[in-house]
């Protein structure tokens, strides 16, 4: 028998309540009194973080190591704007964009840059998944390295710079 669990994030905007046992996430308003809408979620067994910005919730939803998908919801009625397949690790905003440190089946990991209107990669970079440390700035990404290694690329291009 598989076990089921409960999950909940406190979000600015909203509580989301996601149950493993019926593939269900209910998201109320933030005080939790009314619920705003409930949305069905398919081929996953946990979500691992959220972000929001004013329009949707991006969701990290996962069934192992690599297998789920990035998810955008519309946060005014649920329905699902967009998703990447692939197991997204990290996501954040920054400078009107959603970048995303994500693996995909064969277990190459990427720096993803998105935009969050419509899911389009931007660029990708490709990054070695001993990766340890990361800062973003308008002028440059830092990618630090449990090996020692650092990378500076284009928050623009993301090459090399």
């Amino acid at each position: 028998m598989e076990k089921t669990y409960s999950q909940i994030f406190e979000m600015e905007s909203g509580i989301l309540h996601y149950d493993s046992g019926k593939s269900i996430l209910l998201c109320k308003e933030p005080k939790g009194e009314k619920n705003r809408w409930v949305k069905k979620i398919s081929d996953i067994d946990y979500i691992d973080t959220i972000v929001e910005d004013l329009r949707r919730y991006y969701l990290s939803c996962g069934s192992d190591e690599v297998q789920g998908y990035l998810l955008s919801v519309n946060k005014a009625n649920g329905s699902t704007e967009w998703f990447i397949p692939g197991k997204a690790y990290f996501q954040m905003l920054y400078d009107d964009y959603l970048y995303v440190i994500f693996a995909d089946e064969r277990k190459n990991f990427y720096l993803l840059k998105v935009e969050p209107s419509n899911g389009t990669k931007v660029w990708h970079h490709r990054i070695d998944e001993d990766l340890c440390e990361y800062s973003f700035r308008q002028d440059r990404i830092l990618l630090t390295f449990r090996s020692g290694m650092t990378e500076k690329i284009s928050p623009i291009s993301g090459d090399i710079m």
